[in-house]
């Protein structure tokens, strides 16, 4: 009989024991990728280990970015701060943009409840010291192959993974590794052969210009606008990044379960922004640059293949990282844990918001924007709008093919010139073509989003580019920075990127990045805690 006790003891023991293990985190996180998956509703091109993913787990249908760009995106990501808030408000390195001082990260927070964490392909933030990760892997060299050169970039990636899950093999730690490639940023067909053997062992299929619906792009599905075999083939390639996204996210999990880590690790599924040279796209407050594919397995946390109208912002992933590793959520971030929103379908937002500045330096690419978006409805304050339209780049391919109807041409105009607020109705206008901010029977609504809007940029995120002075002094520095970038590139004309001196020039902007000071939010504390 005492035998008996003590077997039952000792398996209870195990059985708290390993329900109190640490849950790893598995991050997939890819650039520029919308929601043209069969999870989605997008039937185009098949995916099957991310429509696997979506059976095994929860699909959101609504999640959006703070800033359709790759920095600012991901410089939220890791603070739980939206680009103003943080300091990266557009793209680092000769760009100008870094972090405040003192900033805290959840990857600091991770590191002292003893996680290992790992990241294959980049930060895409600056410095890159407030994210310690233990190991950030060069896409470019293959880990298990004695790190050697290497051009088969989605190959390399992967085997970051294995050599990262072999070394946890020896420590036990519980781990966070964010799991990346560059495949589906454009150009889609890339200069390398981006997976080993593709042609063979992966089976490409490539998808042909005539399956190309624009139901999946309703920013270019409007009435009376056609897009050319030429556009056509263009968005094809970007099928066929996404049938090797597919193929990447399968060899992830399959190691994950390979090394006995499938029952134990919260998984989530997304990307940094919307696709890139697709009007409408990557750089801009619209849905198909804010919008991404989310979708989170946890083995008996989620439930199976379900799905949620419950809406979410990358703000709330670094207090889901740190809730899920057991470390105090600070009450400085804007964001809520998602954590209720996966194992009790509990809603812990009613709106979106979103916080763009620019991307790279160009005059272009500086169009400062603010969103919110409810359910159904969303306002956009384009801030600048009174000092006249967008500038100009280079038409892509899907612009020129816009202006060769009266209709296309139309909708480009009203891009470049938008109104200072635009309101749309997402149910019955998904590509946001017609602006209801002026339509009377709407005044609700467009009054209701308004000061909404304010109130969270005055009251919860403090954003200094609500006050005139600040908006002005930034667009003026912004402008002479473009100048000066420009005069540069000029100087270096083709070798302007690969030249030695540029590795440490940069634009000045260190009058907007000042010491992170967590007061103005009614805090002392400026460091994530145990």
């Amino acid at each position: 009989m005492k035998r008996i006790y003590f077997l039952t003891y000792l398996f209870l023991v195990t059985l708290f024991a390993y329900a109190a293990k640490p849950t790893n985190i598995l991050f997939i996180h890819m650039e520029d990728m919308g929601c043209q998956i069969p999870a989605y509703g997008d039937m185009t091109q098949e995916t099957p280990h991310l429509s696997q993913l979506a059976k095994e787990g929860l699909t959101v249908e609504t999640a959006h970015v703070t800033a359709p760009t790759c920095a600012s995106s991901r410089g939220s990501l890791f603070t739980g701060l939206y680009p103003h808030q943080n300091g990266i408000m557009g793209f680092i390195k000769m760009h100008g943009f870094d972090y405040h001082e003192g900033t805290p990260t959840f990857i600091q927070a991770l590191k002292k409840k003893g996680y290992a964490t790992a990241i294959s392909y980049k930060t895409g933030v600056s410095p890159e010291s407030y994210v310690p990760f233990d190991e950030i892997y060069n896409y470019a060299k293959d880990p298990l192959d004695g790190n050697k050169a290497s051009n088969h970039k989605v190959t390399n990636c992967i085997n970051a993974f294995e050599h990262f899950l072999m070394n946890r093999a020896k420590d036990d730690k519980p781990f966070y590794f964010q799991a990346q490639t560059n495949d589906t940023h454009t150009p889609w067909r890339p200069p390398y052969e981006p997976i080993k053997g593709m042609e063979t062992r992966f089976g490409f299929h490539p998808i042909k210009a005539e399956q190309i619906d624009l139901k999946n792009f309703p920013q270019l599905n409007v009435e009376g606008v056609k897009i050319n075999t030429k556009a056509k083939e263009f968005l094809a390639l970007y099928y066929g990044a996404i049938q090797r996204t597919d193929y990447y996210v399968g060899q992830i999990l399959g190691l994950l379960k390979k090394y006995g880590h499938e029952d134990n690790t919260l998984v989530i599924f997304t990307a940094d922004h919307g696709p890139s040279h697709v009007f409408k796209g990557k750089t801009t407050p619209y849905e198909f640059g804010l919008r991404v594919p989310f979708i989170v397995k946890w083995p008996g946390k989620v439930k199976p293949n379900s799905k949620t109208k419950n809406m979410v912002s990358f703000v709330d992933l670094a207090p889901t990282f740190l809730e899920v590793a057991g470390a105090e959520v600070p009450n400085h971030l804007p964001g809520s844990s998602l954590v209720p929103t996966f194992t009790q379908g509990r809603k812990v937002r009613d709106y979106l918001f979103s916080a763009y500045v620019s991307h790279t330096t160009g005059k272009y690419e500086y169009w400062p924007a603010r969103t919110i978006r409810g359910e159904r409805y969303k306002l956009i304050h384009h801030l600048i709008a009174h000092k006249g339209g967008r500038e100009k780049k280079e038409h892509g391919i899907v612009e020129e093919a816009l202006n060769e109807t009266e209709a296309g041409r139309a909708i480009v105009h009203n891009f470049y010139h938008p109104q200072q607020y635009e309101l749309f109705d997402l149910q019955n206008d998904p590509g946001e073509s017609v602006n209801l901010y002026d339509n009377p029977q709407y005044k609700k609504i467009r009054d209701d989003l308004k000061a909404k809007l304010e109130n969270w940029g005055q009251n919860v995120v403090k954003d200094p580019f609500l006050k005139k002075d600040y908006l002005d002094a930034f667009t003026l520095d912004y402008y002479k920075g473009c100048q000066e970038f420009d005069s540069v590139k000029k100087k270096y004309g083709k070798s302007f990127k690969s030249s030695p001196d540029l590795k440490t020039w940069r634009i000045d902007k260190q009058q907007w990045i000042h010491t992170f000071d967590p007061s103005i939010y009614g805090l002392s504390e400026s460091t994530f805690s145990e």
